[in-house]
C-alpha cells in the first residue's frame, strides 16, 4: 500500500513537471479580465508585490473590485498600486489600497485583521497567496518560535483567514482561496462551516502548478528556466478561475473544492482524504495560532461583534480599539 503511494507521489510529480502545459493548452496563455460584477466586490490577497498574487491582484483591481495588496513590503506594493492607475489611465479609477502584513509575525496577522474589521465591511474574496520556500538555506525560527515554512505558508494564512471570518460572513457570498497551501486545514474549515449551516463561505483550495516566481529565488537559475514551467500569468490563471468562476460552486463537496492548474477539479492525496489527519492538522493549527478549541463556535455565536470574539478568545485586548 505505501509502495502505492509512492509511486503514485512520483508519477503525479514527474506528470506536473513535464506535461501542466499540455494539459493547460486550451487555456489562454494570459488571465482575462474578470466580470464587471466583481466591481462591488472586497478582495484581500496575500503577497501581491510579485508573482502570481501581482498578476491576480490586478486582473481583480482592474475589474474595478476594491482589492487590499495586504504585504511586508508597503513601498513596493503602493508604487505598484501607482503604476496599475496609471495603465488604466482615464478609462477607470482603481480601488486599491496597501496594508501592511508581515506573516512571519502573528502579531502583525492579528493587528491586520483587527484593521480591517474596524471597517464592519463585507469581505468576498480572501486570497491567501504569501508563500516562501528557501532551499538551501539553513533552517530559522519566527519570533513567534515556529519554523518559518510552517508559519508562512501555513499558520500565518490559517490565522489570517479564522480572524477575518465575520468580515467573510457579512457577504451573501464569499470565497476563501488558498494557493498551494495546506489544504487539510481548509477541508476541515468548510466542513465545520457547513455544520453551523453557513455554506455562504467557499473554501478552494487550488494548485497553480510549477510557476517561475521568486517563491523559488533560492534554487538554482539553470534549475528554474524550463519550457515546461509557467510564467506567473500563467500561474495566476487557475486562480482566477476559483476567484470569479459560478462552476466552482457546483463542484464544492461539503463546502470545499480543490482545483489544478488546468481549472478543473482535481484529486486530493490518500492522506488529505483522511478525516482524522485533517482533524489532527485543524486541532495543531488552533493550538499553534493561540486560539480557543471552540473559536469557530463563538465566531458564529458572535459574528456581529468581533471585538468581542478578539477580546475573549485572543486575550489581547491591545489591537481592539
Amino acid at each position: 500500500m505505501e509502495r502505492k503511494a509512492w509511486l503514485r507521489g512520483v508519477w503525479e510529480m514527474v506528470k506536473e513537471a513535464f506535461c501542466q502545459k499540455l494539459f493547460t493548452c486550451h487555456l489562454p496563455s494570459s488571465p482575462h479580465l474578470l466580470p464587471d460584477q466583481f466591481s462591488s466586490h472586497s478582495v484581500i490577497v496575500t503577497g501581491a508585490t510579485s508573482g502570481i498574487g501581482l498578476h491576480t491582484a490586478r486582473e481583480v483591481a482592474m475589474c474595478g473590485a476594491h482589492v487590499t495588496l495586504a504585504c511586508r513590503n508597503t513601498k513596493a506594493a503602493r508604487e505598484i498600486a501607482h503604476r496599475w492607475q496609471q495603465e488604466a489611465h482615464a478609462s477607470r479609477v482603481l480601488h486599491v489600497e496597501v496594508m501592511e502584513l508581515d506573516l512571519l509575525s502573528l502579531s502583525s496577522v492579528r493587528s491586520f485583521a483587527a484593521e480591517w474589521e474596524r471597517r464592519a465591511r463585507p469581505l468576498h474574496v480572501l486570497i491567501n497567496n504569501a508563500g516562501v520556500f528557501l532551499m538551501g538555506e539553513p533552517q530559522k525560527f519566527s519570533d513567534d518560535g515556529i519554523e518559518q515554512h510552517l508559519q508562512v505558508n501555513h499558520v500565518a494564512p490559517a490565522l489570517l483567514t479564522l480572524l477575518l471570518l465575520p468580515s467573510l460572513l457579512r457577504a451573501p457570498s464569499s470565497r476563501i482561496i488558498n494557493v498551494n497551501s495546506v489544504l487539510m486545514f481548509l477541508k476541515i474549515l468548510a466542513s465545520k462551516l457547513m455544520d453551523e449551516r453557513k455554506n455562504c463561505i467557499q473554501c478552494i483550495a487550488v494548485h497553480p502548478g510549477i510557476v517561475t516566481t521568486n517563491l523559488v529565488r533560492t534554487v538554482p537559475s539553470f534549475r528554474r528556466r524550463s519550457f515546461w514551467r509557467f510564467d506567473p500569468k500563467e500561474g495566476a490563471r487557475s486562480v482566477l478561475f476559483c476567484v470569479a468562476s459560478a462552476d466552482v460552486a457546483a463542484d464544492l463537496e461539503k463546502g470545499f473544492a480543490y482545483y489544478s492548474c488546468n481549472c478543473k477539479p482535481a484529486r486530493v492525496s490518500a492522506q488529505a482524504a483522511d478525516v482524522d489527519t485533517c482533524m489532527e492538522v485543524w486541532q495543531k493549527t488552533l493550538e499553534i495560532a493561540g486560539l480557543n478549541a471552540d473559536y469557530l463556535t463563538q465566531v458564529m455565536d458572535n459574528a456581529s461583534n468581533p471585538t468581542l470574539i478578539y477580546r475573549e478568545l485572543l486575550g489581547n485586548t491591545s489591537i481592539i480599539v
